[in-house]
């Protein structure tokens, strides 16, 4: 028997409503998280313009989904248009036969077709995206770290969206290669935090998502003669904390050489050249901060 090709189309209002569901059930709720990802994500998961939402269907059904993240990258040398791909899902009962498979490469294709220079992504499954032609090349660090004697009487953190404008200011400065950001970005909550913090000094800053204790570095930039005072506040606030950095950069650099924490390389990152000029770009050399990503 042969099986029908899956139709490609845009998310429209009534598909959202049947699809985010089926993304709340694979992507949180069913592994325990709480917050629906259109809480999470309110920038690229919007009910009123869910366009960059793609579907496959299979007899009129959902069959599989993606939502992609037009945004621009900024390097002291060029600027690059560029989009993020996430919330990759196909129904169970329809995984092996193709369908993602299928959206992924018509992604590909309209992604080129608007001028899009590259593609990325992060994911645990390189090997399904290797055989679409990406390319698996992630410079990130991930350190993590106990400690007995956290402060849990601190007082809550602001959110980072209280101080948008400066710590654009400071990314100007101080971060050379850097993806755009709406005000929805200072929004985007990565599980499995519940709450966006910012633990903000006179020149540098820390962005962490916090859930039951364990805090998640999502960020952290400014001013180097700042990292030692930034980080005696964040290592004894949190029990657990996991620190999502750059290889080489100076933060990593100033916390490699703590003992306490434990490292590892990351290998998440994906990258799709889809102009000939982004053919030849460094992407061995780029890190996306986890408050960029979806």
């Amino acid at each position: 028997m042969v099986k029908p090709e899956p139709t490609i189309s845009s998310c429209r209002g009534g598909d959202f409503d049947a699809l985010l569901p089926l993304l709340d059930q694979e992507f949180i709720f069913g592994k325990g998280r709480k917050l629906s990802l259109q809480q999470r994500f309110p920038g690229v998961l919007d009910r009123k313009h869910p366009q960059n939402i793609l579907l496959a269907s299979v007899g009129g059904g959902i069959a599989s989904a993606l939502a992609t993240k037009a945004f621009a990258w900024t390097t002291p040398q060029r600027g690059w248009r560029a989009a993020m791909i996430g919330m990759v899902y196909t129904r169970p009962g329809l995984r092996g036969q193709g369908t993602a498979s299928a959206l992924m490469r018509a992604t590909q294709t309209r992604l080129a077709q608007a001028g899009c220079d590259f593609a990325v992504l992060w994911t645990s499954r390189p090997d399904f995206y290797t055989r679409l032609g990406w390319s698996g090349l992630d410079c990130g660090m991930l350190g993590s770290v106990r400690v007995a004697s956290a402060d849990a009487s601190a007082p809550a953190m602001p959110a980072p969206s209280s101080a948008i404008d400066w710590i654009e200011t400071l990314r100007a400065r101080h971060a050379p290669e850097r993806a755009g950001r709406s005000e929805a970005t200072y929004s985007s909550l990565l599980p499995p935090a519940q709450r966006l913090e910012l633990l903000r000094g006179d020149s540098a800053c820390a962005i962490l998502g916090s859930n039951d204790g364990n805090a998640y570095l999502f960020d952290i930039l400014g001013d180097e003669a700042e990292l030692p005072a930034l980080w005696s506040r964040l290592a004894t606030r949190y029990p657990a904390l996991y620190l999502n950095l750059q290889r080489g950069s100076p933060a990593e650099r100033f916390l490699s050489g703590r003992t306490e924490i434990e490292w590892q390389a990351q290998r998440l990152a994906m990258w799709l050249p889809l102009s000939a000029t982004a053919r030849a770009a460094p992407f061995a050399d780029w890190y996306i901060p986890f408050l960029d990503r979806i």
